[in-house]
């Protein structure tokens, strides 16, 4: 009789765990998966408003005279109500210029930053800012860079369009309307002079 040979299967030994390599290629994909994430921050284009234009026909109401400081007490009161659920807060304000001041994170560290914007009244009676320089210590950064971050993070009223590609924010005062349904246009900014001029409108009623 013919003797059957048994085969004998070998189990390859089973090789530990290499759990720095893992965790090495853990933290490489967190880094690549962070750093993608701010890329598509900083440079994907913000959405732009496409609604029609809004504007005041009827005459004004009565006109208002104001200097910065008591704008800026105004928008500071605006601001701390409209950001009071908001993780992100921001500041702006009138001196030499129109100044929105805030910060934007950098690999994880929030970066203070502030922006220089001239204004500019509008024929409509709207303002155009358009950003003219930036400070952000030592790092060189682009203006648009920072602003279209700040396009897609930052929480601004439906009435407020940033354009990073324009290096602008316009102030759409035609679409800005308050509790009580009145209006304001501007007609005359002029910040070395400290004079801010308003027209102001009250909802007709009939």
């Amino acid at each position: 009789m013919e003797t059957k040979k048994r085969v004998v299967k070998k189990t390859a030994a089973k090789k530990p765990l290499n759990w720095w390599k893992w965790l090495f290629i853990a933290l490489v994909a967190i880094l690549l998966g962070s750093g993608a994430y701010l890329g598509a921050k900083l440079t994907t284009p913000a959405p732009t408003n496409t609604s029609s234009e809004t504007v005041i026909k009827r005459d004004p109401t009565f006109a208002v005279n104001l200097n910065k400081s008591q704008v800026n007490a105004v928008i500071s009161y605006y601001l701390n109500h409209y950001l009071k659920d908001s993780k992100i807060k921001y500041d702006f304000d009138l001196d030499e210029q129109a100044i929105l001041k805030g910060k934007f994170k950098l690999l994880g560290y929030p970066v203070p930053f502030s922006i220089y914007f001239d204004p500019y009244v509008k024929e409509n009676g709207d303002v155009e800012l358009k950003a003219r320089r930036m400070e952000i210590g030592s790092l060189s950064v682009p203006i648009k860079t920072v602003m279209n971050y700040i396009s897609h993070s930052y929480k601004f009223p439906k009435w407020v369009v940033l354009s990073s590609s324009n290096k602008t924010i316009t102030l759409k005062l035609n679409e800005f309307k308050m509790k009580n349904g009145m209006q304001i246009k501007a007609t005359r900014i002029d910040l070395p002079n400290n004079k801010i001029n308003l027209n102001v409108y009250i909802p007709q009623f009939k």
